[in-house]
């Protein structure tokens, strides 16, 4: 870092006198914001709120200007982490494992009771079928009662059911989802307002 602040100091000071203000001030306050960990456009939206006091016109240029000085003094090995891609890096992570346990989950108490009653249904018809097959034909015994219809009928059902299931889950889980970026959008929002009104006093 001190090679960074050695190379970029005596060129901000030119900077801001050319601007025809206090470098001591505001010089401190740039190389301040500057050797922050905030991410490079709250930076940006800091040096633009300062600036706006120094000057009337091509803020951004030398908001630019200022930012790229700063980058090329400072040292490789020192180069911006993106603290705010690491939230949402993070947060897609533990979606996709979220996701990945979901579809190898165990059975919750409800889809178990839902499957058994489907199963025992389909078991009890299939019985009165073969009491009646048994019946009308007495002397064929050694014909077997064919329950593919029937097991295929309620493995078909027992699919769409699950199926509903799992996107009515997945649906109530996008809509949190969706709740919680709008949240955390508002809050960086508020976060940025704040400190824009902090550094103007």
């Amino acid at each position: 870092m001190a090679t960074a602040v050695s190379e970029f100091e005596p060129w901000l000071i030119e900077k801001l006198r050319s601007l025809k203000t206090d470098e001591g001030v505001f010089g401190s306050y740039i190389s301040g914001i500057l050797e922050g960990e905030d991410s490079v456009d709250d930076k940006k939206d800091a040096l633009e709120g300062i600036l706006s006091e120094i000057v009337e016109k091509d803020i951004a240029q030398h908001v630019g200007e200022i930012l790229e000085k700063w980058e090329s003094c400072r040292p490789k090995e020192e180069a911006p982490k993106p603290t705010a891609d690491v939230d949402a890096q993070l947060a897609k992570l533990l979606e996709s494992q979220a996701l990945a346990t979901t579809t190898r989950r165990e059975y919750t108490d409800e889809e178990k009771k839902i499957r058994e009653a489907i199963l025992s249904q389909y078991s009890q018809l299939s019985d009165n079928e073969e009491d009646q097959e048994h019946e009308e034909v007495a002397d064929s015994s050694d014909l077997v009662k064919n329950t593919n219809v029937a097991d295929v009928a309620a493995a078909a059902r027992e699919r769409r059911e699950q199926a509903r299931l799992e996107a009515q889950k997945k649906k109530e889980k996008d809509k949190e989802d969706r709740e919680k970026q709008k949240q955390l959008k508002e809050e960086k929002k508020e976060k940025r307002k704040t400190q824009k009104g902090e550094r103007k006093r």
